[in-house]
């Protein structure tokens, strides 16, 4: 009759199961796809978790987001946090705020002339 020692087979599990873990997508990555229906082009946009007290920098780096095309942001797993603010600088020099979006349960924001949005 063979034993069985627990132990190693205990550590060659958790070993799989981390493989697994690492080489997998995050179940918690999210996607957010945000459409610029506001008429007019987006220069500069700034996000940062509704807790943060202060914006993260330009998301769209050089680039001008023009009216009427999507951008998608990509949040990972270990900075998710549930409520994020945006902030959109126009080309005209104007801008918009909104507060504690849920991004676990959003998955696009239409942004909108006037700072009405939809979210889906």
């Amino acid at each position: 009759m063979r034993l069985i020692d627990f132990r190693k087979l205990l550590m060659v599990f958790a070993l799989v199961l981390g493989m697994a873990v690492v080489s997998s997508p995050s179940a918690d990555a999210k996607a957010l796809s945000l459409v610029n229906n506001t008429g007019a082009d987006i220069v500069v946009m700034n996000c940062s978790p509704s807790s943060s007290g202060s914006w993260y920098e330009d998301v769209l780096g050089n680039s001008t987001w023009p009216a009427g095309t999507t951008v998608t942001l990509d949040f990972d797993s270990w900075a998710m946090a549930d409520t994020w603010d945006f902030k959109v600088h126009y080309a005209n020099g104007a801008s918009e705020d909104w507060y504690g979006v849920n991004v676990r349960t959003v998955n696009t924001i239409i942004l909108k002339p006037n700072g009405v949005n939809e979210y889906l």
